[in-house]
């Protein structure tokens, strides 16, 4: 992660060798970050367009640090490796609640499970 909103500040040990990198924990505001081919591949593997969740959730299940057990269960390949920049690199413009905020995910609701639908044409 280059810009995120941290939430387990605690919970996030440094890397080995590093002054500026950190173990990212449970994260919102996925700002900026960068992949390498493999974690793109991890992310992939999560099949993630037939369980979706938005980004701010679906980095942290895969890399284990996800509070909810239940979403967790969905995904059971979670061995993504994740590091944060410290201090952080990028920052948002603008803050819930503050004129001029946008957010395409702030306001997800959890939808109940479906029956699968078994239609070919869909």
């Amino acid at each position: 992660y280059f810009g995120r909103k941290r939430l387990q500040e605690n919970d996030e040990p440094w890397v080995d060798g590093s002054n500026f990198l950190v173990h990212a924990g449970y994260s919102y505001w996925t700002l900026g970050y960068a992949l390498s081919f493999r974690g793109a591949k991890k992310l992939l593997e999560g099949d993630p367009l037939t369980r979706l969740v938005p980004v701010d959730e679906y980095l942290p299940i895969l890399f284990d640090k996800h509070p909810q057990d239940s979403w967790k269960g969905y995904y059971p390949k979670r061995d993504l490796v994740a590091f944060s920049a410290a201090p952080l690199l990028i920052y948002p413009t603008h803050y819930t609640g503050e004129k001029g905020y946008i957010s395409d995910t702030e306001d997800s609701v959890v939808i109940p499970e479906l029956a699968t639908n078994n239609r070919e044409d869909l």
